[in-house]
């Protein structure tokens, strides 16, 4: 039985990975095609919301369609190299850019308020709010850039390549001002516990020293003694820890 179990088996195999092949196939095909229907609704959004770069993504969608629609005509990886490359040629450059700046607006505008509520000190609020007005100002020109809008693919393309690149440094000058803050309060934090720990084996030391100057009780006759005797007035016995070890 054995040698027919294996011809099957490897058959069987074949079968199997070509199933797997043509569902990966398929699935992607269909990813693509998803991916362009988000796309291509991304970009009417974006023209709807940003009306001044409108003819620059119209202009876009203009060039990227054709490639879309050749995929029609293609099977397989053929077809899935085209729709991959219609998304591209529709999503890639300004287009990306345009999209991904109010997200980058929000996250600026949100650092700036962590920038204040975190300040632990005079210095530090004074260069936040001296971060936090530059991002602002950062935040103005780039909605006033995006109110203005842009004629062309090659314009959109620079004015927000240059606006992505300012709010990009009004964010890393509030994240020096954060991390700084950080480094203080952790300074402060370490120093502060090593006062306490200092004052710990201070404690301890002065513990150990004060029961060096104890008075110390005679196990044998419970007579007091003063700390610098080794054997009781009383009895003589020895002090327990003066006792020789034997």
């Amino acid at each position: 039985m054995r040698p027919l179990l294996r011809p099957l088996t490897r058959s069987l195999r074949v079968v199997l990975l070509g199933a797997l092949l043509f569902a990966a196939c398929s699935k992607s095909v269909e990813g693509e095609t998803q991916r362009w229907a988000t796309n291509s609704a991304k970009v009417t959004e974006l023209g709807a919301v940003y009306p001044g770069f409108k003819p620059a993504i119209d202009a876009r969608k203009a060039a990227a369609t054709p490639l879309y629609d050749a995929a029609a005509a293609l099977e397989g990886d053929a077809k899935i190299a085209k729709l991959a490359e219609a998304n591209d040629a529709l999503m890639r450059g300004f287009v990306g850019d345009l999209a991904a700046l109010d997200a980058k607006i929000k996250a600026l505008r949100e650092r700036r308020v962590e920038a204040a509520a975190q300040a632990g000190d005079d210095s530090t609020r004074l260069a936040a709010k001296v971060a936090a007005e530059d991002a602002g100002r950062a935040i103005d020109r780039a909605e006033a850039a995006l109110k203005a809008g842009a004629a062309d693919e090659a314009a959109a393309a620079a004015i927000l390549k240059k606006l992505h690149a300012d709010l990009d440094t009004a964010k890393s000058a509030i994240d020096k001002v954060i991390a700084a803050d950080q480094a203080k309060k952790d300074d402060a934090a370490k120093a502060k516990d090593e006062v306490a720990a200092d004052a710990a084996a201070k404690a301890a030391a002065d513990a150990a020293e004060a029961a060096k100057l104890a008075p110390w009780k005679c196990g044998h006759c419970d007579s007091q003694n003063t700390h610098e005797h080794t054997s009781c007035q009383s009895c003589g016995a020895a002090r327990p820890e003066a006792a020789p070890a034997k």
